[in-house]
């Protein structure tokens, strides 16, 4: 379906939408939860050796390097997004989708989930009725964590897991590989007991086919998402291999992305440390947690500054010009 260019209503919605989270963090417990978590992570690392990380760490070019890592990753993000429209019926100027998809991630920083749901409203406010909007970004998330998923899988499978666990991950990586094939094999089998539902309905309609060409384009996206990130480790000293940083990256988004703490605070933290600490090529253990704190921090911290600017620009670009 073409649908003419939204207007001011589109993102009258989508301002509010921006405007809204003020009410959703009212509740303390998510950053009870992760002031506990931090806590915990201090009182096991030396507070000097955080402080050398965090004046000895490269700040101002891991800063670059995210700034240049959010417009390339924005870029691919808009791309795929447009591709997964498309299969859904919904077409629009890729310039558009760019400017939307970069406005709603100050809403993504806070939760993966609200910067979804803003993105939905602006469908909703397109035109594209509510349920059928809902199932759309539903097939965008879908999309999304399983392209995450495989890539994980795939570095699980080629030994990808830390070189100093007692455990082997492989198996995750096949029920990884396990559980989307079997998802796949529902879409493409299309129960009838699932057509009744309208959330549904743009899942169903893609098929096998359409969830495949909605992976391809995703691909990208997902590839330097993780691989910049990856780099982001090696930036700052953390030597992580190739197939650690495929299999282990995608985990930390995914955590991140929990709704556990606000801005993933915490819980990012934590698993770099637990997973990455190894590759510090530093003979202390809490030496090494340290610098792999000390570059979670900033690195937290530059993410958190250059997505908010490049989505305040969208968003007063949308405003001025749509």
């Amino acid at each position: 379906m073409n649908l003419p260019k939204p207007k001011g209503s589109a993102f009258v919605g989508l301002e509010r939408s921006i405007q809204a989270p003020r009410g959703v963090f009212a509740k303390l417990w998510p950053w009870l939860v992760a002031l506990a978590i931090l806590a915990f992570l201090f009182t096991r690392i030396p507070r000097r050796a955080l402080f050398n990380a965090l004046e000895a760490g490269p700040w101002l070019s891991l800063g670059a390097y995210t700034l240049l890592q959010v417009l390339i990753i924005l870029t691919a993000d808009a791309y795929a997004t447009s591709v997964s429209l498309a299969i859904t019926g919904f077409r629009q100027r890729f310039f558009l989708i760019f400017l939307v998809r970069g406005a709603t991630y100050i809403l993504g920083i806070l939760n993966y989930a609200l910067g979804q749901g803003a993105f939905g409203l602006y469908l909703q406010r397109s035109g594209v009725a509510t349920m059928r909007a809902a199932g759309t970004m539903f097939f965008l998330m879908i999309v999304n964590i399983g392209v995450l998923l495989l890539v994980a899988s795939f570095g699980l499978l080629a030994g990808g897991y830390p070189g100093t666990a007692h455990f082997n991950l492989s198996p995750l990586g096949y029920g990884l590989l396990v559980g989307i094939v079997l998802y796949l094999a529902i879409i493409g089998l299309r129960p009838r007991c699932l057509q009744s539902y309208q959330l549904l309905a743009p899942l169903l309609e893609a098929g096998l086919p359409g969830h495949l060409c909605a992976a391809g384009g995703r691909l990208p996206h997902v590839l330097l998402l993780v691989l910049t990130y990856w780099g982001a480790l090696r930036l700052w000293g953390i030597a992580v291999p190739l197939a650690q940083g495929v299999a282990m990256v995608p985990l930390v988004l995914l955590i991140g992305a929990l709704p556990i703490t606000p801005v993933g605070l915490g819980t990012t933290q934590a698993a770099l440390v637990f997973l990455f600490s190894p590759y510090v090529p530093l003979p202390n253990s809490e030496v090494r947690a340290a610098a792999v704190l000390a570059f979670s921090l900033i690195y937290s911290f530059w993410g958190i500054v250059v997505q908010a600017l490049v989505s305040l620009w969208c968003w007063q670009r949308l405003r001025y010009n749509y």
